[in-house]
């Protein structure tokens, strides 16, 4: 696994040794820039700073790590780390040999299922990419994607036997390249419609945008476009609000704030010191956002899907009711709040209820409290999980609304992890063809079985 790592904004090349996939708080182990020492690398800090460019299926698992079996299995190498620490080469020397300078390719060509889920894994399956060059020559098409992830990706599709509404692309969302008998297809499932360079028109297009080729090749470049750039800042709220309005008429400008509404929730976004601050029906949120992520946020509250405006054929329907899996969740916290009371009562007797003994074992019992206050007020607080599946989709709906979504076509592997408080709750954990896991614990009562069933008949391993 082979990764180009920003540090202080400058970038450099290394070999990945373990990967630790937890969404925004994935690790990986790599060298520093100067390759001498090893270190525990945040993939997302808060920006994107590691893209793994040569994915690579790791045969060992230890714990939530991934990696080589040599590199797990040194209890001396992860204590040296911990802590955002660095463990020199010197002190390593099995790493001497993969320490030699990596010189990547201009062009990273697709030759097998790797290089695929390379390409995939490093564009995110081109998730919110923006096509802002379109050139073709003869048989030829080449596509420039700002990612908007960091990186702008160069495509090019070389031998194209056929191809249809790829320059009626505003916004893509989700997509696939797939290896034929003959060469590679590449197909846009999921993306709103409109023209090259993000202007989105919201017009209909029948069918999906796809390229039939017989080779294809990428490059990568790490940054932004000047263009997604200078569509995502915005010198006033009314420039803001002129955008907002190519996404829905129900979006309004009043009193320097923007309101927006779609059917029964309120969304009020007005500047900040630092940011944008955001109100949802009436409640404040917590933090600011950045220029870069704002209308990002406000379309996909504008465009967030409900039960009703699924189309396709709902397979299942499932609802992970609150007082069944109660336990489920509560069941550490529990056992937490049961040690500090066992603590606190120790004290008391040890002490013979002293003054001293006697507030410490009241400390003890308040963090016996606090341990199952929090975790009850989130559970009590929170509204019902909700999963809908139809053929092609599985939605996560966080009460009455979905702003996620996972095309099952998309699906590598899933597992079943089945709960021994309760008969018939389980865990599905879901892993994308990218390499990455997905954010779905799918806990259906007396329906895990029949959910995991439906999923992998569905899913084309």
């Amino acid at each position: 696994m082979i990764a180009i790592i920003l540090e202080n904004n400058k970038e450099y090349v290394s070999p990945v040794f373990a990967i630790r996939q937890a969404g925004w708080q994935s690790e990986v182990l790599a060298f520093n820039k100067e390759r001498s020492h090893l270190r525990r690398i945040k993939m997302w800090h808060p920006r994107r700073q590691v893209f793994i460019v040569d994915w690579e299926e790791f045969g060992c698992k230890k714990s939530v790590w991934e990696g080589y079996d040599w590199v797990l299995q040194n209890k001396e190498l992860w204590k040296a780390v911990r802590f955002g620490k660095k463990a020199a080469i010197d002190d390593f020397p099995q790493f001497k040999e993969y320490s030699k300078e990596v010189i990547l390719p201009e062009w990273f060509k697709l030759k097998d299922e790797r290089d695929i889920l390379s390409l995939m894994n490093v564009s995110m399956s081109f998730h919110d990419s923006v096509p802002i060059r379109i050139d073709k020559s003869e048989n030829n098409t080449e596509i420039e994607f700002d990612t908007t992830w960091g990186c702008i990706i160069t495509v090019k599709f070389e031998g194209v036997r056929a191809t249809e509404l790829v320059d009626r692309i505003g916004i893509i969302y989700d997509s696939v390249v797939q290896k034929t008998d003959s060469g590679y297809l590449w197909k846009v499932p999921c993306f709103d419609p409109g023209e090259v360079g993000g202007i989105v028109g919201f017009l209909p297009v029948s069918g999906e945008p796809y390229i039939e080729c017989d080779k294809i090749e990428w490059s990568i470049k790490i940054g932004k476009s000047k263009f997604c750039a200078e569509t995502k800042e915005y010198d006033s709220l009314y420039a803001f609000y002129l955008d907002l309005k190519s996404v829905s008429k129900d979006v309004f400008l009043k009193e320097d704030k923007l309101i927006l509404h779609h059917k029964n929730d309120t969304l009020i976004i007005e500047e900040g010191s630092k940011g944008y601050k955001t109100t949802l029906n009436g409640r404040k949120e917590r933090g600011q956002w950045e220029e870069q992520d704002i209308f990002e946020y406000a379309r996909e509250f504008l465009t967030q899907v409900n039960p009703e405006d699924i189309k396709e054929e709902v397979l299942l329907d499932v609802i992970s009711a609150k007082p069944l899996y109660f336990w489920h969740y509560m069941k550490y916290a529990f056992l937490f709040a049961v040690a500090w009371a066992f603590v606190g009562v120790l004290i008391l007797f040890l002490t013979n209820f002293q003054k001293g003994g006697v507030l410490v074992a009241v400390l003890f019992f308040a963090l016996c409290l606090v341990t199952i206050i929090f975790p009850l007020c989130s559970l009590v607080n929170g509204k019902e999980i909700r999963y809908i599946i139809t053929p092609t989709t599985i939605y996560y709906f966080n009460g009455n609304v979905s702003n996620l979504s996972l095309n099952i076509s998309q699906i590598k592997d899933i597992k079943i992890y089945r709960s021994l408080i309760k008969r018939g709750t389980g865990t599905i954990k879901i892993k994308q063809k990218a390499g990455i896991t997905f954010g779905y614990g799918l806990i259906a009562i007396n329906d895990a079985e029949k959910v995991y069933d439906l999923i992998r008949q569905k899913c084309a391993f």
